[in-house]
């Protein structure tokens, strides 16, 4: 009995010492810097002239690479090495950002009735899906560490599909660079330009191809 008590006691305190030690550590965790955040933005695409869109559509949210399915920023510094910025992230998840700036392009296009994101409930004519095969900063082959020859690569392969008889109506990349400077602010600038590019583009493919695949919507 004196044994068991004994070593009960030894259980007891042991657990109490390390008490304090854990909450040490917990209030580490939480005292420690925040990263930074930052969010991109959509850009305004000009349609002049040209008979809306009847069909409604959602986009799907991009499926991307597990290095790239994260709110950290990517740096790819080798052809085979992925990194990411220190005390940097996004807002949101990359695609779940892409796909809500995607519908904020279009939308503010007006030549939809409807664009939504993934879930919506209504009847919807058109899918928009696809993939992100780069969104990433990168330093230029042959540039030293201290030219400063930094870029930022968006790349995303979108599919169109009719949801009547799930036909894909066409496909296409839309691939888009833009030069960074030095500094983190600088880099997602970098991020905002290449972005901005692919979605202006996106936004006109997706309009154009809408009409050709439901010509009877188009101007109702």
């Amino acid at each position: 009995m004196t044994c068991i008590l004994s070593r009960t006691r030894r259980f007891l305190l042991a657990a109490f010492a390390a008490l304090p030690l854990g909450a040490c550590a917990l209030a580490d965790v939480a005292s420690g810097p925040a990263p930074s955040l930052y969010v991109l933005t959509a850009p305004h695409v000009a349609m002049e002239g040209g008979r809306p869109s009847g069909a409604q559509l959602v986009v799907e949210e991009f499926s991307a690479p597990a290095a790239v399915d994260t709110a950290r920023i990517v740096y790819k510094a080798a052809p085979n090495e992925i990194a990411y910025y220190a005390g940097a992230r996004w807002a949101d998840r990359a695609p779940r950002m892409i796909g809500a700036l995607a519908v904020e392009t279009l939308t503010d296009t007006g030549r939809f009735p409807a664009v939504t994101g993934p879930g919506a409930q209504a009847r919807m004519d058109l899918v928009l899906s696809g993939d992100i095969r780069a969104f990433e900063a990168y330093r230029e082959e042959g540039a030293g560490l201290g030219a400063g020859a930094t870029k930022v690569r968006v790349s995303l392969f979108a599919r169109l599909v009719r949801m009547r008889d799930r036909a894909i109506v066409s496909s296409r990349e839309f691939t888009a660079e833009a030069s960074a400077g030095s500094g983190m602010d600088a880099i997602v600038a970098g991020y905002d330009a290449a972005l901005d590019e692919v979605l202006a583009s996106l936004a006109l493919w997706t309009y154009e191809q809408s009409l050709l695949a439901m010509p009877e919507e188009a101007g109702s």
